[in-house]
Parts: structure tokens; C-alpha cells; sequence
């Protein structure tokens, strides 16, 4: 009886990887718990990272939406003449503009704050990436 083995090479993405993939390398055997354990921390670090980046498009978002509000009061305060009745709303689009002016400071803090928890986050995940080494037989 003749035994043959042959080595098999597979590639893996951990930037793509999925908490499935990971489920799935458990089920066959093909990982052990030590790096079970290190991929799954690595899933959730990348969760980490894409909540930051979604946070920060959310605000991203929230940012365009006023400054397209200004666009259009500013358009309004320029077709007014100057009427009573025209001052009120010249009163009230100055004072929605101060608001949204103020929001606009908040959101950019919060983009910058946001920013650089991302980037933290992510020189983290790089960094359990590049530490992680294994070979694993299948």
C-alpha cells in the first residue's frame, strides 16, 4: 500500500474575510483554537473600523444635506426686497442658517473625531494582521 500526500496551498484575504469563512475553516479542522480565536478578533476589529466609517459618511452625509439647505435659503434671501413681511423671513432664514452654521462645527469635530478613532482602529487591525502567522494542515 502506497501512502501519497501532496501539500495543497490555499490564499486568503483577511481583508475580505468573513465571520462564515471562519465558521467554515472551524467545521473542517482546518484552523486550530488559538487562531480561531486571533481571525475572530480580527473580524471584529474590522467591524470596528467599517462602524467608524460608517459613522463618519453618516455625518459626511448630514454635511451635504445643510449645505445644500444654505444653498437655497441664501437663493430665498436673495429674491426678498424688503417688505415687512419679507424681514420676518429674512429674520428666520438668518436664524436657521446660524443654526445649521453651528451644526455644521459640531459635525466637523465629530468628522475629525471620527476620523481619527478610524485610523487608530485601523494601524490596530494592520497590526493584529501582520502578527498573524500560522501554517495549517487540511
Amino acid at each position: 500500500m502506497v501512502e501519497e500526500a501532496r501539500q495543497v496551498e490555499a490564499t486568503y484575504s483577511l481583508s475580505n474575510l468573513t465571520s462564515e469563512q471562519v465558521a467554515s475553516f472551524v467545521s473542517q479542522r482546518s484552523v486550530d483554537k488559538a487562531l480561531e480565536d486571533a481571525l475572530r478578533r480580527i473580524l471584529a476589529q474590522k467591524s470596528v473600523v467599517a462602524d467608524l466609517e460608517n459613522q463618519r459618511e453618516a455625518r459626511d452625509s448630514e454635511t451635504e444635506k445643510i449645505f445644500d439647505d444654505q444653498q437655497r435659503l441664501r437663493e430665498n434671501l436673495k429674491a426678498l426686497k424688503g417688505s415687512a413681511e419679507e424681514k420676518a423671513l429674512v429674520q428666520r432664514y438668518t436664524q436657521q442658517l446660524n443654526q445649521q452654521e453651528t451644526r455644521l462645527e459640531t459635525l466637523r469635530k465629530e468628522i475629525q473625531d471620527l476620523e481619527a478613532k478610524r485610523d487608530g482602529a485601523q494601524t490596530l487591525l494592520n497590526q493584529m494582521i501582520q502578527e498573524l502567522s500560522f501554517d495549517a494542515k487540511v
